[in-house]
């Protein structure tokens, strides 16, 4: 009997730390250790579009979810609470100040604190407000630069918090009453962890902390090489602890804008390891499985894997920008946010890209893993829940182009086609001009492996001269992906000389079967608002855009869009039995060029 016991205590404690271990969102990093490493049974790679909400402000604060619920705060002062399935408001609640910290669910209720510092109690369901403490008076601190804050760590029933009177709070969370409060030689912006009695934290002058659980008392101090720099020397901060400091084993892990990632005896307060990252701030905090700490780096645009026992690099992987949002790490993925918009998806023990997806707007909030959805939010006010990907997009052998070369562009005005050029360059895409496309176009055994997307609005002669047999159908009939991302430029007639002289749309006809009308005005249809389709959205089209050219919807194999009368605008046709080959138009206003994001999303949808 004792044996059975124990057995299905046994069970049940394995029952709950797998539900656990699935939805460890319940404050900022998942846990009071910070180490944001989540296993699940659920196989799972994010990379598509669930739903998006538009909170009409930056989203620098990192999600919380519970089992039906995700909270998030915006830089406009308002709170959120959205059903974690569909994105719909369940309630908000508005601050006044911008919320730049993330939220800590505990007991029904949900903590936040705002800019002004305040810290708020809210009941999580309803969003009424149960308590709110205030700080003390502010310290002035005038190398702020970025906009993250301290946020509430949930341990026995206390909110550990620090705030930018210097203090770090130990608060109950039941009433708003303080435990105690610890003064330290700067304000506080990390995120304190805690394991057991002990509470690690950072403040802006390099200093990291261990202080008791219990009675406030200081254990030990640690000073970082930042610590003892005058950022007036450099004209930028190399003092601040910003990152949350993490517990992994034996060590606390701490990045500082010093330029270092620190490994520090959580016992003895004494180093065990620097990782330099040359200056580059380390502001992102780590993310920690077995051995293996992942972090991402500010001017030094990486992304890196170090050995925990040793401190040596395991691996390096470049981005565009700079990485302040903190990574994730699922099952053996690593997801983690940049300044350029994109969520990676690194594989943990190689570093090798898996998967990424283009959002819209700089992202400085961290991923979170919940069930099964992935949500992040971006300076553009979006917060996404990404689902797992059916198709992943292959990043190494998959060969992705952009045509450009430097002559007037018939569609695009203002130089906007050399700059989707050095966008899409950023984005791994070759640059390809009329030479180098005419050999892409000629290795027909690999266009199935590549994907072309027409930066500049032009078809030479050279690759349409045949029609049916030219090298662009060629390249489409052997598997293929062309994009196009305005008028057609099958349909321009141009002279000896290059120049447009006319539309000819009965060339469209001829070259890829695209049958639009008759030779005149007509066919172009009028400058019409147009709409993603629900398969556009899903490809990742834009919701709203002007377009011309609308064809019959029999003519094509999958419609991206629609104008206001119901006609089809943007499309994919396909010359080859690969669904993942084809012609794709889309629409990139000619002279307002933004957010070129959507351009990403099609040409490497799956």
């Amino acid at each position: 009997m004792k044996n059975l016991k124990l057995l299905l205590a046994l069970i049940f404690q394995s029952i709950l730390l797998n539900a656990f271990s699935q939805t460890q969102t319940n404050m900022f990093r998942g846990t009071a250790l910070h180490t944001s490493a989540v296993t699940s049974n659920n196989k799972l790679i994010f990379g598509e579009k669930a739903w998006m909400f538009n909170a009409d402000a930056p989203i620098r604060a990192t999600t919380v979810c519970n089992n039906t619920t995700i909270f998030f705060g915006s830089s406009k002062g308002i709170f959120y609470a959205l059903d974690k399935n569909n994105g719909v408001i369940k309630w908000q609640y508005n601050t006044g100040y911008a919320i730049e910290s993330s939220a800590a669910l505990f007991n029904g209720n949900v903590f936040l604190s705002d800019n002004k510092q305040t810290l708020y109690a809210l009941n999580a369901t309803t969003g009424k407000l149960v308590w709110k403490f205030d700080f003390g008076i502010n310290l002035n601190y005038d190398w702020g630069f970025d906009y993250y804050y301290s946020s509430p760590t949930i341990a026995d029933g206390k909110i550990l918090i620090g705030a930018k009177d210097g203090f770090v709070y130990n608060i109950n969370a039941s009433n708003g009453k303080i435990i105690w409060k610890f003064k330290t030689d700067g304000i506080v912006r990390s995120t304190p962890a805690v394991e057991n009695n002990d509470v690690y934290f950072g403040d802006v002058e390099g200093i990291l902390y261990k202080v008791d659980f219990n009675s406030g008392k200081e254990i030990w101090r640690f000073k970082t090489t930042g610590n003892g720099l005058k950022n007036e020397d450099f004209g930028f901060d190399r003092r601040a602890i910003i990152s949350s400091p993490v517990i992994a084993q034996n060590k606390i892990l701490v990045g500082c804008r010093d330029g270092f990632l620190y490994a520090v005896n959580k016992e003895s307060g004494k180093e065990s390891w620097n990782m330099d990252h040359h200056v580059s701030w380390v502001i992102s905090s780590v993310a920690v499985k077995d051995s293996i700490v992942v972090t991402g780096t500010s001017d030094g645009r990486f992304i890196q894997a170090i050995n925990l026992n040793t401190g040596k690099e395991i691996w390096k992987f470049k981005t565009v920008s700079i990485v302040w949002s903190s990574p994730i790490i699922f099952n053996n993925d690593v997801y983690i946010g940049s300044q350029e918009g994109i969520l990676y998806c690194l594989d943990l023990h190689t570093g090798k890209k898996i998967t990424s997806f283009q959002a819209n707007g700089k992202i400085f909030s961290s991923p979170v893993v919940s069930d099964t959805l992935l949500y992040f939010g971006t300076d553009k006010g979006l917060m996404y829940a990404l689902k797992s990907s059916k198709n992943i997009f292959p990043s190494s052998d998959f060969k992705k182009y952009v045509f450009w070369q430097n002559v007037a562009d018939p569609y695009f005005h203002y130089g906007n086609s050399e700059k989707i050029k050095i966008y899409l360059n950023a984005h791994g895409y070759e640059t390809a001009d009329t030479s180098s496309l005419i050999n892409i176009l000629n290795k027909t055994d690999s266009a199935a492996h590549s994907v072309i997307v027409f930066a500049n609005n032009y078809f030479s002669k050279k690759i349409t001269n045949g029609n049916e047999h030219s090298l662009l159908r060629n390249y489409l009939q052997a598997g293929g992906r062309i994009v196009v991302l305005g008028i057609n430029p099958a349909i321009y007639e141009f002279d000896s000389a290059g120049n447009l002289i006319n539309y000819k749309f009965s060339l469209a006809d001829s070259l890829l079967n695209i049958h639009y009308g008759p030779n005149d005005l007509r066919s172009m249809g009028g400058i019409q608002p147009a709409f993603a389709t629900e398969e556009g959205k899903h490809w990742g089209v834009e919701n709203s855009f002007t377009a011309f050219l609308p064809i019959n919807e029999k003519q094509i194999d999958v419609a991206l869009g629609k104008d206001e009368n119901g006609k089809i605008v943007s499309w994919v046709k396909r010359y080859n039995a690969n669904n993942n080959s084809g012609f794709i138009q889309i629409w990139i206003d000619p002279d307002f060029v933004d957010d070129m994001s959507s351009i990403i999303n099609v040409a490497e949808h799956l």
